[in-house]
């Protein structure tokens, strides 16, 4: 967010790079870490110095996944941030617009939700979840997408329920909002 140079890239079985100019060299931050998919990425926007990795290969399943992994110096050092979720693929983290400390976390193993930076997460629905999004303007509207499946909390991520009505269902949703 202070950089326009310096851009992140997960690849779902080859780790996380980082460019300090703008894409013209790249180096590799996660090769002695012990799974190398990286399915998501977050950079705090108060820290840029923090980031968090999502692990795992969330399509393909070529590298397993470990849960969440954090850096505070910008990717030099590396440590296990799971604590309640265990060794998930992640598919997916966002990080709320407003409050920095609240991510939640789209798993292989269900939604996943922390208040304090990741600290400790906390289960909030079961599924197969690839993606999640917050409602813009409104981040106490959630959509979340397992499988063919569409969810929506009203509660920040705390609880999620099934849209079905007029949804075709299948193997496999993405999602998109706008204001």
């Amino acid at each position: 967010p202070t950089d326009p140079d310096i851009i992140y890239i997960g690849a779902p079985a080859g780790g996380l790079w980082k460019t300090t100019v703008g894409g013209n060299e790249w180096v590799s931050l996660t090769d002695n870490q012990p799974t190398l998919g990286v399915s998501s990425i977050i950079v705090d926007y108060v820290n840029p110095d923090l980031i968090y990795i999502g692990t795992g290969d969330r399509d393909a399943g070529d590298a397993f996944g470990m849960g969440v992994y954090r850096t505070t110096d910008g990717g030099l050092t590396w440590e296990p941030w799971s604590n309640g979720m265990g060794d998930r693929t992640v598919g997916r983290l966002l990080q709320h617009p407003t409050n920095h400390l609240v991510i939640l976390a789209a798993t292989n193993g269900g939604m996943y939700r922390t208040a304090d930076g990741g600290a400790n997460w906390t289960q909030t629905h079961t599924g197969n979840f690839k993606d999640v999004v917050y409602k813009p303007g409104d981040p106490s509207v959630v959509y979340a997408a397992a499988g063919g499946n569409v969810f929506k909390s009203t509660n920040g991520g705390l609880e999620f329920t099934q849209l079905t009505n007029g949804l075709p269902g299948g193997d496999r949703a993405a999602i998109a909002v706008t204001p």
